[in-house]
């Protein structure tokens, strides 16, 4: 049996830092390596502020440089961080950037160092839509259960989006078949909440690379499925 939605669109907006991606302990560890001193006595408020004064102190490059090694140390070489602190003076890599496993941990980098350098670094521009989906069918309200299924999420997004979208254009074979395997890196984000029998909302975050074909969507209806097990 066939999974049938109905999907309203009730919010869609652009949003220039995801809240709550970075945390107070991430900008004690910036300002130890920006060598800033004693941070007793400051409120959380305080740090962040002093952590963007303190890059502003230093050239662009060097600041992506400090950003990107605290963000990525664990999974970029050394070279490799400095390279790409060159590149994100000029390329949004949130989008571009070759693994996009990383695109998400990207665009908190470059959030942060537009704070500090707003004529500097590309404008961050991910999207936060909120969905109101009802089911229709057992089929359906079962998959709703797991809601955060991302193969599941990315194609009920695609059904909203027409056909030249480039997640159509990208993906088209996996929207259609029965595995999807980079559907996780499509959505950064996913935070349901049920809403009645067989009625959820979602809300979603991701970037506009992806999820700006939707912007003038009101309302669609959706097949969506997860990937077979």
């Amino acid at each position: 049996m066939t999974n049938a939605y109905s999907v309203q669109v009730l919010h869609f907006s652009n949003i220039l830092e995801i809240e709550g991606a970075r945390t107070t302990r991430d900008f004690e560890a910036l300002l130890e390596a920006m060598e800033y001193g004693s941070q007793s006595g400051l409120s959380d408020e305080e740090k962040r502020d002093l952590c963007i004064l303190s890059l502003q102190d230093r050239e662009p490059e060097e600041a992506a440089y400090l950003v990107l090694k605290h963000d990525m140390g664990d999974v970029l070489r050394d070279g490799q961080i400095r390279n790409v602190a060159g590149e994100m003076l000029e390329e949004k890599l949130w989008e571009e950037y070759s693994n996009s496993t990383l695109h998400e941990r990207f665009f908190n980098a470059g959030s942060l160092l537009y704070a500090a350098f707003p004529k500097s670094f590309p404008k961050p521009d991910a999207v936060r839509i909120e969905l109101d989906v009802t089911a229709t069918g057992a089929s359906a309200k079962h998959l709703l259960k797991n809601v955060s299924n991302e193969s599941f999420l990315v194609r009920l997004l695609a059904d909203g989006m027409d056909g030249h979208a480039i997640l159509h254009r990208l993906y088209g074979d996996e929207l259609s078949g029965k595995s999807f395997p980079n559907a996780a890196e499509v959505v950064w984000i996913v935070r349901p909440e049920a809403a009645g029998d067989g009625v959820v909302k979602i809300e979603i975050i991701s970037s506009g690379y992806w999820l700006d074909a939707l912007q003038r969507t009101r309302s669609f209806e959706s097949t969506a499925y997860a990937d077979e097990i």
